[in-house]
């Protein structure tokens, strides 16, 4: 069975929304983003967060910053991307297809089929609300957090809204010379 990895960015207080506000990437985060990339086969993006992600992705690949981020451009444009979304969307980035549910209990059902179908892991990308519900839901796997040195003041934070308890166990951990602090946990 295939896994559900919530992979997210947060800062030290625990927001996790406006990260180009306060989040710092390194050439050294992206080469890990393009190793942990080589484990899944597909990503799960929330409708809301879609468009800003293809804008900046499509466009990233042959014009912006460093090799590296290139290079990762072109791993996030050529995987598979599953929009989950109540209402039509116009999926205008390569290799993505929408995921239509009605309630929670339709998303469920669906991801549970997703997890069983066969091939890699699949992570939940973004945004925030989305990782919101795979947390209320249970829904996931394993959590991947990069944490950033940096006390973001305001913002949402991932874990504002979560009522039930959530044991998890940490697999591996990792210091980023940039001071971020990577945590992988399963669900314990």
């Amino acid at each position: 069975m295939r896994k559900l990895i919530l992979s997210l960015q947060m800062s030290l207080d625990g927001v996790a929304s406006d990260p180009e506000k306060w989040m710092t990437l390194s050439d050294e985060i992206l080469e890990s983003a393009i190793a942990y990339y080589d484990t899944l086969d597909a990503i799960l993006v929330g409708g809301n967060s879609y468009a800003g992600l293809a804008d900046y992705w499509q466009q990233a690949e042959p014009n912006f910053g460093s090799e590296t981020e290139r290079r990762f451009a072109r791993k996030i444009n050529d995987i598979k991307k599953i929009v989950f979304s109540r209402s039509p969307m116009d999926l205008t980035w390569q290799h993505s297809e929408q995921l239509f549910f009605d309630d929670t209990d339709s998303l469920a059902q669906q991801i549970q089929q997703l997890k069983n179908s066969d091939g890699k892991n699949i992570s939940v990308e973004s945004g925030l609300k989305s990782w919101q519900l795979f947390l209320k839901l249970n829904l996931f796997d394993e959590l991947v957090l990069g944490v950033h040195p940096v006390v973001a003041g305001q913002g949402e934070k991932l874990f504002a809204d979560t009522e039930a308890q959530l044991p998890l166990q940490l697999i591996t951990s990792k210091v980023y010379q940039n001071g971020v602090v990577e945590l992988h946990y399963q669900k314990g």
